[in-house]
């Protein structure tokens, strides 16, 4: 496997592994929602607060690699 294949694969491995984890906390701010309890849901948010601009710089690092790594 080339260096180019390595850190996209490696980059889209960490993506999915972030989202995934995200995901997870989302869900459980909406069972703290449906539950009644907004204070919690929306602390339980703040803990992926982050997550999304990480997940958008991974995403692009990878694009941008893949753009100026294929061959012309």
């Amino acid at each position: 496997m080339d260096r180019t294949t390595a850190a996209l694969t490696a980059n889209m491995a960490a993506l999915a592994e972030l989202l995934a984890d995200a995901a997870k906390v989302a869900a459980e701010a909406a069972e703290a929602m449906a539950g009644g309890n907004r204070n919690l849901a929306v602390g339980t948010l703040l803990q992926i607060e982050q997550t999304v601009p990480d997940a958008r710089a991974i995403m692009e690092a990878t694009l941008a690699l893949h753009r100026v790594a294929r061959p012309r």
